[in-house]
């Protein structure tokens, strides 16, 4: 067995953002990822939010900027949502991983690609690999919501989760670049949402559903055909896979490992957004493992459980979606609403989202009519809360 100080299981936003700042502290650093190829096999759409943006400066040439949201009704009406200086980015993912992998190597980690790992054990001095002849000081598992790290050292496995299938297609027309496009649609996307993006050269077209559900990918493209022009349009390109909305696991580490990003459920429960807090936490505990392996902290988790997002607003919401979803009917007649509209644009921009928030909130005072909180919190300011 060879000795090394810290391996990462899984080379994504969580993984490589860990293997990258960890070398750089000078953390001799291992990452070992199943696929053959860090940009095999996507299974995330890519979008970048304004948070996730300045925390990785994106090379252009593997970005395309968006500056707002065109929102559609079942029906197709849509209204356009925006939020001056706030903006998200398209982004190339595969040539992305493969570019932050050769970050992450620059600062001195070694990536090691086709490598299962299918068995661990933990032990005092650390975790044995034995497929990969290693004996970690410390584990990372960033391997995805259906972790193995977190299944072979007993921690919770992530047990709710969405279900996405996309194409990339060339050829589309009609399609604004300056919008990422989101449909409601109870019936296609019942529990979450339809998506078309401009992407990087191509068109990103997808959809996600609630477990049990599963989608109907080819229905919601019979549907954009009113929308958009396909007659010279190809698929190039098809991905689908699992999204947790159960919520941040509460167990997440043991005495010599810990668990990242998808595998430690530091996914939205409504929104479904990761890649965020992948990017910042995983960086930040490249940091807390290279102050551990000094002598400096107890544990890396006792410098990142504070990150740990509660998500309680939104984890009612879900539930909300999940149990009570509103039918096409109610949808058509919400897009156009002004309170909906308030609504999402916290929901997309947050509280960036609220170009005045003073008046904004006016609108559910009670002393004029609208629609108040028991005690003195507004709705406003209950919806904002954590």
């Amino acid at each position: 067995m060879k000795k090394i100080e810290t391996v990462i299981v899984g080379g994504s936003y969580a993984g490589l953002s860990c293997a990258r700042s960890a070398a750089a502290r000078g953390v001799e650093t291992l990452v070992l990822e199943r696929k053959r190829d860090l940009g095999e096999k996507i299974r995330t759409t890519g979008i970048f939010v304004g948070e996730a943006a300045e925390v990785l400066e994106v090379p252009d040439w593997l970005r395309r900027d968006i500056s707002g949201v065109r929102l559609y009704a079942p029906s197709l009406k849509s209204i356009d949502l925006k939020s001056p200086g706030y903006g998200f980015q398209a982004i190339d993912t595969p040539g992305l991983m493969r570019w932050m992998g050769r970050q992450a190597e620059w600062q001195g980690a070694e990536i090691r690609t086709g490598q299962n790992v299918s068995q661990l054990e933990e032990c005092s001095s650390g975790v044995v690999i034995e497929e990969a002849g290693v004996e970690a000081e410390f584990l990372v598992g960033a391997d995805g919501a259906r972790s193995n790290v977190a299944r072979l050292l007993g921690m919770p496995e992530n047990r709710e989760f969405l279900v996405g299938a996309e194409v990339e297609m060339i050829g589309v027309r009609g399609v604004d670049s300056s919008c990422l496009h989101v449909f409601l649609d109870s019936e296609l996307a019942p529990g979450y949402i339809a998506w078309v993006v401009p992407g990087v050269g191509v068109t990103q077209i997808g959809l996600a559903v609630r477990k049990p559900h599963k989608p109907r990918l080819d229905a919601f493209l019979e549907k954009l055909e009113g929308l958009f022009d396909f007659r010279e349009a190809r698929v190039v390109e098809r991905r689908g896979g699992l999204i947790p909305c159960g919520g941040a696991k509460r167990e997440w580490y043991t005495e010599r490992s810990m668990l990242l990003g998808d595998a430690a459920g530091w996914v939205s429960p409504l929104t479904a957004g990761g890649i965020h807090a992948s990017l910042q936490v995983g960086d930040a505990a490249g940091g807390a493992i290279a102050d551990y392996l000094a002598g400096r902290l107890r544990h890396p988790a006792s410098l990142l459980e504070w990150r740990r997002p509660e998500w309680r607003t939104k984890q009612c919401m879900r539930w909300a979606m999940d149990h009570l979803p509103l039918p096409n009917s109610l949808l058509n007649l919400a897009v156009g609403n002004r309170l909906f509209e308030k609504l999402s644009q916290v929901i997309f921009f947050h509280h960036r989202g609220l170009k005045d928030p003073e008046a904004w909130k006016a609108i559910f005072s009670s002393e004029r009519g609208g629609l108040p909180i028991r005690g003195r919190q507004s709705l406003a300011e209950w919806f904002l809360s954590p």
